[in-house]
């Protein structure tokens, strides 16, 4: 799981530390609401609705292609 700390925020957007003296600037509308400064967000992979999207879309594509 990768963790990210959200060292401050510079108006739209917010300077996350994603190791340790490594930062990337994240737009505040990509991470929860109420965010601040100091606060810690776990990022994980959802492999149930990943693998679900991809059925989906070979779906589409089986379907797109069939004829």
């Amino acid at each position: 799981m990768k963790t990210l700390i959200i060292d401050r925020i510079e108006g739209e957007m917010a300077v996350c530390e994603i190791s340790v003296g490594n930062f990337a600037d994240i737009p505040v509308s990509a991470l929860p609401d109420g965010i601040k400064e100091g606060d810690v967000i776990n990022i994980s992979v959802n492999e149930a609705e990943t693998e679900k999207r991809k059925k989906n879309i070979n779906s589409l594509i089986n379907k797109l292609f069939k004829d």
